[in-house]
């Protein structure tokens, strides 16, 4: 049956630096299935809206947009929409005028397709429930406009990779193969054209990928335990950085502000920052996790904030502002006070299972969302004293 919304308030007492008017809880919502997928809504920068995937291999799934409200610290669910697989990956539009536009990858159980959806009257804005008022939506359909390439094996897709800079360029990385898409959308029809594909070198497997929002042609890539990047003109490698992780690549990330740095998350429970202009060694590495690292994303504003999230059940928010677009300004003889050194800011431990998503607002700097395998999203703030260090 549809699942019940619960939202859910947490204590927010015991932080000393919050003022009156700031909430620093937890809010949460229950998808009440198995799920993998989270994302933020990239095209609605006016809203938290989230996006939360059920992974149910023999019955119906669900996506559900899940919208957040800072000022009263609740989150409520705006649409339910039927997926008819379960679903191991799903990506927004970052363009504002398509941000309906969904793919995702989905299985049956025997194989894997992906798909290009439109989430439907999604951009029309309802006012939140009133406390005590929230209903479950009716779930609705949702078109499936295209499919990006034939079925592939189970566990083959590795993830799909929506261009920032050209919206209507998609990758598609599969274990041995790196597909590049051409997307065209008319009053009525979307297409899809092949524009190319690449290999992954020395028969390695690729494990996962992200476009650098720097260069609308370079694509980086996990490739075991090495960085790649693609140039995505002459589908040609541009940089190699081997043995970046001691086990396999699991997520990486572009620093927003400062061109030619990246972090990389691995299964040997570290991250890393890279300059690729000096690969030979990474500009920091933090034992982020005590298992794998499924995710390290920069903050979309502010480089000196990291979110990390892994199957120790934890999500972690680290300062790296030594090697950000604004380092503080010491002097030599000025040694870094406590709270003031890169490392750990706060460890959030909301979840009783994996956590294999964690995600910034494409919203608010201040807010992310991380979602556990039991179903469970929780919706959490950078602390105040954080926020105010960078601001002040």
């Amino acid at each position: 049956g549809t699942p019940l919304w619960t939202p859910h308030l947490s204590d927010r007492s015991g932080e000393a630096e919050e003022s009156m008017f700031e909430f620093n809880g937890t809010a949460s919502y229950s998808i009440k299935n198995q799920a993998r997928c989270i994302s933020a809504l990239e095209g609605d920068t006016d809203h938290n809206t989230f996006l939360l995937a059920s992974l149910v291999l023999r019955d119906d799934n669900e996506l559900h947009v899940v919208n957040f409200n800072e000022d009263t610290n609740e989150v409520w669910c705006r649409r339910i929409y039927q997926h008819p697989h379960e679903v191991w990956g799903c990506i927004t539009c970052p363009a504002p005028e398509n941000m309906e536009l969904l793919i995702t990858t989905h299985a049956n159980g025997t194989e894997q397709r992906t798909s290009l959806w439109r989430m439907t009257s999604l951009s029309e804005r309802e006012t939140a429930p009133e406390a005590g008022q929230q209903a479950a939506p009716i779930p609705m359909r949702m078109p499936e406009l295209l499919q990006l390439g034939p079925p592939r094996k189970l566990g083959d897709s590795r993830g799909v990779l929506w261009n920032t800079v050209l919206p209507e360029q998609i990758a598609c990385v599969n274990r041995s193969l790196v597909q590049l898409y051409q997307l065209s959308h008319g009053g009525v029809a979307s297409s899809a054209a092949e524009s190319g594909s690449a290999s992954s070198p020395h028969g390695a497997t690729f494990s996962c990928g992200r476009w650098d929002p720097h260069h609308a042609h370079a694509l980086g890539l996990g490739c075991d335990r090495a960085l790649m990047m693609l140039d995505t003109r002459t589908l040609k490698t541009a940089q190699w950085v081997n043995d970046a992780h001691e086990q396999r690549v699991r997520g990486m990330d572009f620093n927003p502000n400062k061109p030619n740095v990246l972090l990389s998350s691995g299964d040997d429970y570290r991250m890393c920052f890279w300059d690729l202009r000096k690969p030979g060694q990474p500009l920091r590495t933090e034992r982020a996790h005590s298992h794998w690292v499924t995710t390290a994303s920069y903050n979309r504003f502010h480089d000196q904030l990291v979110l990390s999230s892994g199957t120790d059940c934890l999500v972690k928010l680290w300062r790296a502002a030594s090697i950000s677009s604004a380092p503080p300004s010491l002097d030599l003889e000025e040694d870094v006070g406590e709270g003031e050194a890169d490392g750990l800011v706060k460890l959030f431990e909301d979840h009783e299972q994996s956590v294999f998503g964690a995600v910034w607002s494409a919203a608010d700097a201040w807010i992310f969302a991380s979602l556990s395998l039991d179903g469970k999203a929780a919706i959490n703030h950078v602390p105040p004293a954080e926020k105010y260090k960078i601001l002040l």
